[in-house]
């Protein structure tokens, strides 16, 4: 089966896949045939090598000699011709990580390292809303996202497009972990939410305790919500000032509480943008950078594909 809407730079047919999506606080491993998740797995994201004992698990509960590739989408700046995580904030003990080689030397495949949030996009074009012109937008620990035009992705020189959690918003913001002030993940992602409440509160809450006191009526966690709300939809509106997508779809941890946080998101982003933005949810879920993880092979750039 090909993936739909992809230039295979593999094969025309590949059957039997492994996605790893490396999230900043879980990770989850999947085996996919012909297109369908059989089996997954899902742990406190650590290090590389509870990864490679995750892929063992897999393909001996499928009787699976190996898999014919690997993708792998990871939150953190790389080289993606490398296979090579440069530097990652959220999970420093991965800085230097040689991915692509641990995995092709241990599985004997071809294996794809890209943007956690690209691959995102690659799962909701694959398999979820399937549009021909989306931004997917992941608002969780940290905030990213990945374009897609005319059915294709967009990977920019060196496979950093896409990055909207980086856009700075106030100069003279709060520190980002990238190095920079002010960026919507500073202001607006779970990281964001929780250096607010320490700093405002004086309390160490995570940005879902945060949105569970706003619900209860406090005070200083609504003022916090709404303010990260209000910055998270001022970025939305610049994405559709830029790139008029059909639809910008949302994943991540804190579009669960999209009920409660989505109207406050909306109302900013129809007050700062012209036209008419549609903002959906992923229909995939937790899984869908696994689904775009998996899919990555068909989609990576055949000439950053040598090795």
């Amino acid at each position: 089966m090909r993936w739909a809407g992809a230039s295979s730079i593999l094969r025309a047919v590949m059957l039997s896949l492994i996605g790893v999506d490396i999230g900043g606080t879980r990770t989850r491993v999947g085996a996919f045939f012909q297109g369908r998740l059989l089996a997954r797995r899902a742990f406190p994201t650590r290090g590389l090598e509870e990864v490679i004992e995750t892929i063992h698990g897999l393909l001996g509960e499928l009787g699976w000699q190996a898999p014919e590739a690997i993708g792998v989408g990871a939150p953190a700046p790389m080289d993606m011709r490398a296979g090579v995580i440069l530097g990652c904030p959220n999970l420093p003990h991965w800085s230097g990580v040689r991915v692509t080689d641990r995995l092709r030397a241990e599985f004997r495949c071809p294996v794809f390292l890209a943007n956690d949030a690209t691959c995102a996009a690659i799962g909701e074009l694959e398999f979820g809303h399937r549009a021909g012109d989306f931004v997917y937008i992941t608002w969780s620990t940290g905030i990213g996202g990945g374009i897609v035009s005319g059915g294709r992705v967009v990977w920019g020189a060196s496979g950093r497009a896409g990055e909207i959690g980086h856009m700075v918003l106030s100069p003279d913001g709060p520190p980002c972990r990238c190095g920079k002030r002010g960026c919507l993940e500073a202001v607006a992602s779970g990281t964001g939410i929780a250096r607010a409440a320490e700093e405002r509160l004086g309390e160490g809450l995570s940005a879902e305790e945060v949105v569970a006191r706003a619900r209860a009526g406090d005070l200083g966690a609504r003022r916090i919500a709404e303010e990260a709300c209000r910055a998270f939809g001022q970025g939305l509106s610049i994405v559709w000032e830029l790139l008029e997508p059909e639809l910008i779809v949302l994943g991540g941890g804190l579009t669960r509480s999209w009920d409660f946080l989505g109207p406050m998101v909306v109302e900013a982003l129809r007050k700062m943008a012209r036209g008419e933005p549609r903002v959906v949810l992923t229909k995939l879920g937790d899984d869908v950078g696994l689904y775009g993880a998996a899919a990555l092979p068909d989609h990576f750039p055949r000439e950053w594909a040598s090795r």
